[in-house]
């Protein structure tokens, strides 16, 4: 289901069992027509109940005004589209666009809900049922009773949009950050939802084809390289890895007992990142870190905690795995990612190295003061976060952990899936996988970020449920995918 969210802002109300006066709704709507015209920001606040004002405060109403609906030019007409219990649905139409408004008022006639989403004109039944894929996901955006199969269903996926655009909103507001698109996969259907701007000030929303920074999610995928080298009798998990070290470097009796395994499960007892990576180019730190300078810190390598004495989050340990096995295979990361991966699983955006036609949607990074920051590149550390993807193609990706084949690729993703170290009484680590247990159901997820970027992928094998979040900016995005990820699990 693609549901292109331009903007809402949400105001939750303990009043929704209250059923709001049709007419009341369209005098509020007219009103909001009349000063959003005139531009008086401060006039269509002043409809708002105080509840709304607690849940949204004017600064943020400025800013999505500012930014997205204002830059659509005057309101031109109006119309009443249908009743929706306590919410009325109008459609606004603009010069070049529409959008349908959902609102909804309390009992001294204050506006409660301003729900925004791109108005699209309704198909009929017969018509729907004939269209491919992607033209039934529009009507069932635009007309969901006709389509959906149960009230309760509707009234969930509601309330996850009505989440999704309150979280989506309280981080795009902030001065420090700029776009946000989060996927979804819940009740047998694929959502999309995207926000802010690619570049701030640029009033241009993210979509599909959008590039980001992955991050540490790349080490998800390096651990099914690893899998997928172990299923094919190449490499063993616990095999140590001086076997595959070259002599000068394998002589080393401080590394003696670290095994892929290990590495895998950040139980190597190696430090997050080499003491020798001291690059010049701080914004970039990994650009010139090549494997030489690996393999020169592994041959004078002091053992910083013994091999399966603990969980420490190891970049470093991810590092050599991705070149353990470029070497093994004779071919670069990159390559064994397009081979191994993304090119059986019709991930066409998700790379190391974007081709000269896709730099131009690699979204530009901010970072935690909300400047401009370079993106990362990476030589012999690409294993622990050197990808670039978007977010349909990590939705397809986590389709793939989700409903596991019986592939070659199938099974090295299911061996990624066993949990291999005990990290507490409500979390296990498979390889690179964090296994959360809450409610009695197993949360799979990983987070990302490098100076200017922040992802978050989350998915419920028993709930068949999954959440993709990325960000071009530092501020963390794990609190978003957590809260979308329980409060589906609860459904």
């Amino acid at each position: 289901m693609l549901k292109y969210t331009i903007l809402t802002l949400l105001i939750l109300s303990t009043c929704f069992s209250c059923l709001a006066q049709d007419n009341n709704n369209t005098q509020l709507v007219a009103n909001f027509k009349n000063y959003f015209n005139k531009r008086l920001t401060d006039s269509i606040y002043m409809q708002w109940s105080e509840q709304a004002k607690k849940a949204v405060v004017k600064s943020q109403l400025d800013t999505l005004l500012e930014k997205q609906l204002y830059p659509l030019g005057d309101i031109q007409s109006l119309s009443f589209i249908k009743q929706q219990g306590a919410f009325s649905h109008y459609k606004l139409a603009f010069k070049n666009t529409a959008l349908q408004l959902i609102v909804s008022a309390d009992s001294t006639n204050k506006v409660e809900t301003f729900y925004f989403k791109p108005y699209i004109e309704p198909l009929e039944a017969n018509t729907v049922q004939q269209q491919n894929q992607p033209d039934t996901s529009r009507a069932i955006a635009s007309n969901p009773d006709s389509i959906a199969p149960t009230n309760a269903s509707n009234e969930n996926e509601s309330t996850i949009d009505l989440l999704i655009d309150s979280l989506a909103l309280n981080y795009t507001t902030m001065p420090t950050t700029s776009g946000l698109a989060i996927g979804l996969i819940a009740n047998g259907k694929t959502n999309y939802y995207y926000y802010g701007e690619t570049t701030q000030r640029n009033n241009v929303l993210p979509d599909k084809e959008t590039l980001f920074e992955i991050g540490s999610i790349t080490k998800t995928f390096t651990a099914t390289l690893l899998a997928r080298a172990v299923l094919q009798g190449t490499i063993k998990l616990a095999d140590p890895i001086l076997k595959y070290l070259p002599d000068s470097v394998a002589q080393n009796e401080n590394l003696a007992g670290i095994t892929f395994q290990n590495l895998a499960t950040h139980t190597a007892g190696l430090p997050r990142l080499p003491s020798n990576l001291a690059s010049d180019e701080t914004l970039d730190p990994y650009k010139d870190y090549d494997v030489n300078a690996l393999f020169s810190y592994l041959k004078h390598y002091k053992q910083h905690q013994k091999p399966d004495s603990l969980y420490e989050y190891s970049n470093l340990g991810y590092g050599i795995i991705g070149e353990l096995l470029a070497q093994q295979y004779h071919l670069s990361y990159s390559e064994l990612i397009e081979k191994e991966i993304c090119k059986p699983l019709g991930l066409v955006n998700t790379t190391e190295f974007p081709d000269s036609d896709k730099l131009q949607d690699f979204i530009p990074t901010y970072n935690k003061e909300g400047d401009l920051t370079p993106h990362w590149h990476f030589q012999a550390l690409s294993g622990a976060g050197s990808l670039k993807s978007t977010v349909a193609d990590l939705l397809k990706y986590a389709e793939a952990n989700l409903n596991i084949q019986k592939t070659p690729l199938g099974n090295a993703i299911a061996l990624t899936h066993k949990p291999s170290w005990l990290v507490s009484e409500t979390q296990d680590l498979g390889l690179a996988w964090h296994i959360n247990i809450e409610d009695f159901q197993e949360i799979f997820w990983h987070n990302g970020s490098t100076l200017g970027s922040s992802s978050f992928l989350a998915f419920v094998p028993g709930k068949n449920i999954a959440i993709v979040v990325l960000a071009n900016a530092a501020q963390a995005v794990d609190n978003i995918g957590f809260a979308i990820i329980r409060k589906l699990i609860e459904q």
